[in-house]
């Protein structure tokens, strides 16, 4: 574009009633007023972007409240496996951030963003009011799951429709001169965004969890707030309907978009070999602009030249993403390592740290815009570009940080045996004082009562390290080797036994020996998932008279504890069982295993994830538990006491107990094949507090750059490509973990941390080297600047808190990038 001073410069233009030679002098656009200050600022505010940020704020409290509760009512209504789950909940996930490309198309080409905005969240509303009536259905009828899913797919529609045209939409209510007007409004677009999700994701477990019409859990309730919640929010965006600046569409942006790219592809491979400065100006070989006074295919041609500027900008924004999505799946499996306690009674558990995030955006954003910004802006130009790249290297410290936490946690986990490996442990369940020997024929380790084998990486001499031996190439394949256990003083006998143990590739076996003779099982090895501070309980009696039934552990510190009736069914925190033949053949039963020594065998129960707390074991003479009925109440479970209690508040372990003796008076033998976590989790306070300061420079700023950045006709299709960049990004998580290309978290972390560093810096280099700001008025598509102007006024910016770098006088574009 030419430039020349202010007070010369003339457009020709052609027009009716005019010779051709005739010209007309064009007036430049009128200089707009910066308004900087909070009184100005408050003063010409679009008083209706406040029920845009009203109906966000609506909008994520109903789709998180949904989504929050989603996967247990996968789980428990609809009976999905867990992989089934995992799918479905993913492929909603990826519909949510694909449909916006559908809505942009739809509101940039057919309707406009307003009534895009409302149709769809009608349609939403439907798909929230579908879910919530299905689940008043117990998982018996004939509605699941096509009304579930049904449900679903207009909700993953109408969240996809309203994503790319709420923010601008809300953007297009500000006019030219309120930049730092419209970089508030993002930030307060973005604050309710995380308000609403904080919020809902916080009580919408409290609902789930709330008996209602017969069933143990609420779900008509967690999906019906939403539900609601989602009406709310479109009545309220409705409010403002007669006060909107509502800007027509122009024509089918991502239609046009499409045809111009593909002919001008078909042009350079089929039509002429010529070069040209961009490969999208082969598109002109088959268009003659001299034919058309307007030329409205340049326009669309250099219109798409700076999109496709956007999207080599765009192509390093996923890295980002597959960092920060972290938070909620690996970041959540390393809050599982460690130790939740803040004390005994008082939890900090994984998810509640990753509600920090929320927390702190909140906190943030009026802190960056009110403090750091403007404290910074003293010392360099804040541009949109270096925002995000220092949110870039704020997020790679932020992996950094983790892969440093995981290393501590690290030295918590146990060794586990690798393929080909199997690890033997010996357990000396005698009730009396007896001890005995083991020897492989190389070592010999001594076990005294109630003493067990295990692998500690504290114990530096090794007394107690468990045998490490060869196992079969696969978990099927059996290795055996042959132990001898030496009796010693105080045991039935003093002889010598052999004992032969049939190893397996990466299990932990362990001998259990006592009087009732010998027997062998595998130790769960994995630490519960449940992310509420559990640690893990298995069982295997071996008592004079066996015993298989049901078993059930009770809360023994519960508010409403009644000794006359101390198992309660109906509080899952504060009752956890193991039941035979229940919810149509499942068996908490693992097996039953041979003792040698004596006729019948003893059984192994599967180990469950059990809370923190004080607890009892109950033999349980009936089964309250099972889909087919209404849970029962205190009063009709039927138990037995055995006398055991436990009191375990450390978090992580996976135990094993061994009952022997007396049935009615059991001694129990405790085995932990995996030690509880002892990194407190509060270590991870700093790498989110790092990857929180990440997102308000990164992801706040990348909102205000998708809208600024791109012409009137195509900010819909734009923030649609924002939004696509987020799905990149969970996709590189998901190839890498399917890949399994590591096997330590923290190599894995750092990794990430070095692939995040390598693109922000390629980012930055293009920033400097490639992008140019451009800022565009409303009537962009109006002639009266003649086609040589491509109808915009392009306003390169230093984007600063001033925003002086724009002489509206000399009217002139300044060449100003990173």
């Amino acid at each position: 574009m030419a430039h020349s001073n202010a007070a010369d410069r003339t457009a020709s233009v052609s027009s009716k009633g005019k010779s051709q030679n005739e010209l007309e002098r064009v007036p430049l656009p009128e200089k707009k007023v910066m308004y900087t200050s909070w009184p100005d600022m408050i003063k010409h505010w679009p008083k209706t972007t406040l029920c845009i940020v009203s109906n966000e704020f609506c909008e994520r409290f109903s789709y998180y409240g949904m989504r929050t509760v989603l996967t247990f009512y996968l789980l428990n209504v609809l009976r999905f496996t867990d992989s089934q789950s995992t799918i479905f909940f993913n492929g909603f996930t990826v519909l949510c951030y694909t449909t916006p490309l559908l809505g942009s198309i739809i509101a940039d080409g057919y309707i406009g963003k307003f009534w895009t905005i409302f149709s769809v969240s009608i349609l939403y509303a439907i798909g929230q009011v579908v879910l919530a009536l299905a689940s008043t259905k117990n998982y018996q009828s004939s509605v699941h799951p096509w009304m579930d899913l049904s449900g679903l797919l207009i909700i993953a529609f109408g969240t996809g429709g309203i994503k790319p045209c709420v923010s601008a939409f809300g953007g297009d209510q500000f006019e030219l001169g309120q930049e730092r007007m419209l970089s508030l409004f993002f930030s307060m677009f973005y604050f309710s965004i995380n308000a609403g999700s904080m919020i809902s994701t916080f009580i919408s477990p409290i609902f789930r969890a709330q008996p209602c019409l017969g069933q143990d859990s609420c779900y008509p309730l967690a999906f019906g707030v939403p539900a609601v919640l989602m009406i709310i929010a479109t009545l309220v965006f409705m409010g403002g309907s007669f006060w909107y600046k509502k800007n027509p569409p122009k024509d089918n942006v991502f239609g046009e978009v499409t045809r111009l790219m593909f002919t001008a592809a078909g042009n350079k491979f089929f039509k002429e070999s010529t070069p040209k400065s961009h490969w999208l100006e082969h598109y002109l070989t088959t268009h003659d602009c001299s034919k058309d006074e307007k030329c409205i295919e340049l326009q669309q041609l250099k219109r798409n030249k700076k999109l496709c500027q956007k999207k080599k900008i765009h192509r390093r924004f996923p890295m980002f993403w597959a960092l920060y999505d972290q938070q909620g799946s690996i970041w959540l499996i390393q809050g599982i390592q460690m130790d939740c306690r803040l004390t005994d009674s008082v939890l900090v558990l994984p998810d509640q740290m990753q509600t920090l995030n929320a927390v702190l955006i909140l906190i943030f954003i009026p802190l960056f815009q009110v403090i750091i910004y403007p404290l910074a802006s003293k010392c360099i130009t804040l541009t949109p570009l270096r925002k995000m790249v220092a949110g870039g290297l704020l997020a790679s410290l932020s992996f950094l940080i983790t892969g440093f936490v995981q290393l501590q946690v690290n030295t918590t986990l146990p060794n586990l045996p690798v393929q080909g490996q199997s690890f033997v442990s010996f357990w000396n369940q005698f009730d009396t004082n007896c001890a005995f020997d083991v020897s492989d024929g190389t070592t010999t380790k001594t076990l005294g009562r109630n003493m067990t084998l295990h692998e500690d990486k504290n114990d530096k001499s090794g007394l107690y390290q468990q045998f490490t031996t060869k196992a079969g190439k696969s978990s099927t394949n059996d290795w055996t080797t042959t132990y001898t256990i030496t009796y010693k003083t105080g045991c039935p006998t003093t002889q010598s036994v052999k004992y032969t143990v049939n190893a397996k590739s990466k299990k932990i076996v362990y001998v259990a020996v006592g009087k009732f003779g010998i027997y062998q099982s595998i130790a769960a090895t994995d630490k519960p998932t449940d992310g509420t501070g559990e640690f893990s309980m298995g069982i295997v009696t071996a008592t004079d008279t066996p015993w298989s039934g049901n078993f059930a552990m009770c809360r023994l510190d519960a508010s409403d504890f009644d000794a006359n009736h101390p198992c309660n069914p109906r509080a899952p925190a504060d009752f956890y069982y193991w039941q035979t033949n229940y919810n149509d053949n499942t068996d908490d039963r693992d097996g039953n295993v041979t003792v040698t020594g004596r006729a019948f065998p003893a059984t192994v129960y599967t180990n469950k994830p059990v809370k923190p707390g004080k607890w009892g074991l109950y033999y349980m003479d009936n089964t309250p538990k099972d889909v087919h009925r209404q849970t029962y109440n205190k009063t009709a479970v039927i138990v037995r006491a055995t006398g055991i209690t436990t009191e375990i508040y450390a978090q992580g372990g996976v135990y094993v107990y061994g009952l022997t003796g007396d049935i009615n008076k059991p001694t129990a033998h405790v085995f932990q094949s995996v030690q509880s976590n002892s990194v407190s989790i509060l270590w991870q306070i700093p790498q989110i507090v790092v990857i929180t300061a990440a997102e308000i420079l990164f992801s706040i700023t990348g909102y205000e750059f998708a809208y600024s950045q791109s012409a009137p006709s195509m900010k819909a299709l734009v923030q649609a490509l924002w939004l696509l960049t987020t799905a990149f990004g969970d996709t590189i998580i998901v190839i890498i973990t399917i890949l399994n290309l590591f096997e330590n978290m923290a190599v894995e972390f750092f990794v990430y941390a070095g692939a995040m560093t390598v693109v922000i810096l390629i980012f930055a280099l293009l920033s400097i080297f490639y992008y140019e700001y451009n800022y565009y008025t409303t009537d962009e598509d109006d002639d009266e600047y003649g086609a040589d102007d491509l109808e915009e006024i392009e306003h390169s910016t230093r984007y600063s808190i001033d925003n002086k770098a724009f002489d509206a006088d000399e009217a002139e574009i300044i060449d100003v990038r990173l």
